[in-house]
């Protein structure tokens, strides 16, 4: 049995406390804040809960494989991720809105309802250039997923080696960035607004995001996206609760300040903020590249972040709105959307992501006026109960600056070969947004099923 400590309670620490508990290790998971999830967050308001993190989950076979070799082996435990939560696919996944009028509701996983919704809102032969892309992304995610995804501890060598091969390479396009490769297939700019979001979310800046990035679309067309009834959170509750009946600790309000090392260089433990000294055999630190130079003693070197978002957590007044979809992007000819996520169930609660500018807070007045050119015009019958800021990320996660999508990608290696999970310091293991395979929800649960394989492999 192995002396565990994972540092921070994010989706991938936890996935990763999870599946090592259950192989029988002693697993303690440090936590500096009074909650679980670490940058899938909600706030609440008396009895309305919003989700200021990520709010639609892709790849939910990550969480499913997740649940079930976490699960109880009795019949009668509720142990599958649909026995703890109630998920239901989106339709439609999200509505666009472009800056000449243009409504897009974008179809969930069929491929025919989509060329005719592309077709239907921006003219003939759109849909058919759309799934130009997802295709792309097919291949992509054809070449990356036994070589790098499922392949614990793979890196440089791996990725060099697919270059080599005619399907990488077709794949890939190692030199030419996704927007050179659309620009084949799109004679739309309408499609590039899309295009571009795309890029975005994923942390890279449209002018030189990687091809490799087009996976990203074809998982969310082929595996679905799917909203998790009651809020997000719930994912990040559950699974906190399957860490703890799999016999692991959660410590609240244990920040800790240092990763320790024996003489020999090998690691020994953590320190807390308290000066309590924690020995281990392992640590799994879920937190960002920075954050873990920090705790290491190491100067991090300059790295480019991906971009900030402030977060306005608005109540508005009932019937004040039109039905809302599960999320409404206000795309802008020139620089991030503006992104609108209202649960079904909770049509008072809108949560607004708003593109931040260095320290300039966004004038929600200026919000609002651009949510009423849109036609969700709430101006008056809206008021904010709760404001996230750059800053505020930034001091609940480290992530400098308070990155919204952790550290930019802005090239083929920063998308596909974040920092290794397996760390050079042996016993330490790297797992979350800025660890491999990558940013996002379905990606935490691998990176830490990575680490898992990586520190007791399980065939």
């Amino acid at each position: 049995m192995a002396r565990i400590i994972v540092v921070g309670a994010g989706m991938a620490g936890l996935a990763a406390a999870a599946r090592l508990a259950t192989r029988d290790n002693s697993v303690l998971v440090c936590e500096a804040s009074d909650s679980v999830g670490g940058a899938l967050g909600s706030w609440r308001h008396d009895d309305l809960v919003f989700d200021t993190g990520a709010y639609t989950l892709t790849l939910p076979a990550a969480y499913r494989d997740l649940f079930i070799k976490t699960g109880s082996r009795k019949k009668s435990a509720a142990a599958t991720l649909e026995d703890r939560l109630d998920l239901q696919p989106l339709d439609p996944v999200r509505r666009y809105f472009f800056p000449d009028g243009t409504r897009l509701d974008l179809p969930n996983a069929s491929r025919g309802r989509l060329v005719a919704a592309f077709d239907e809102a921006l003219g003939s032969g759109a849909g058919a250039a759309w799934l130009r892309v997802v295709d792309q992304g097919s291949r992509v995610w054809d070449v990356i997923r036994p070589a790098l995804i499922e392949a614990p501890g793979a890196g440089g060598r791996e990725l060099a080696r697919l270059l080599r091969t005619t399907a990488g390479r077709r794949a890939l396009t190692p030199f030419r960035s996704l927007r050179q490769v659309a620009s084949r297939w799109f004679d739309d700019p309408r499609l590039f607004l899309l295009l571009d979001d795309y890029a975005r979310q994923a942390g890279a800046d449209p002018r030189s995001a990687p091809t490799a990035l087009a996976a990203r679309i074809y998982v969310e067309q082929a595996f679905g996206a799917w909203r998790i009834v009651g809020g997000m959170h719930k994912l990040a509750e559950e699974l906190g609760q399957r860490v703890l009946d799999r016999g692991a600790e959660i410590r609240h309000g244990a920040r800790v300040a240092r990763i320790e090392r024996s003489t020999s260089g090998a690691l020994s433990g953590v320190t807390l903020e308290s000066g309590e000294r924690i020995a281990a055999d392992v640590v799994v630190a879920d937190v960002d590249r920075a954050v873990l130079a920090r705790l290491l003693g190491r100067q991090e070197s300059e790295a480019a972040y991906s971009a900030a978002i402030t977060t306005f957590c608005l109540v508005v007044e009932h019937n004040a709105a039109p039905p809302m979809p599960h999320e409404s992007v206000l795309l802008a000819e020139n620089g991030p959307a503006v992104r609108v996520h209202v649960a079904a169930e909770q049509p008072a609660a809108w949560t607004v992501h708003v593109p931040a500018n260095g320290n300039q807070q966004p004038d929600l007045g200026e919000v609002l006026d651009l949510l009423a050119s849109r036609g969700l015009d709430v101006r008056g019958k809206a008021r904010v109960v709760h404001t996230i800021t750059a800053s505020d990320r930034e001091a609940a996660t480290g992530v400098p600056g308070g990155a919204a999508y952790g550290p930019a990608v802005n090239d083929l290696r920063s998308a596909l070969l974040r920092s290794p999970v397996k760390q050079p310091v042996p016993g330490l293991f790297h797992v979350g947004a800025s660890a491999r395979p990558g940013s996002g929800l379905s990606f935490a649960a691998l990176s830490g099923w990575q680490a898992a394989e990586l520190i007791q492999p399980r065939r």
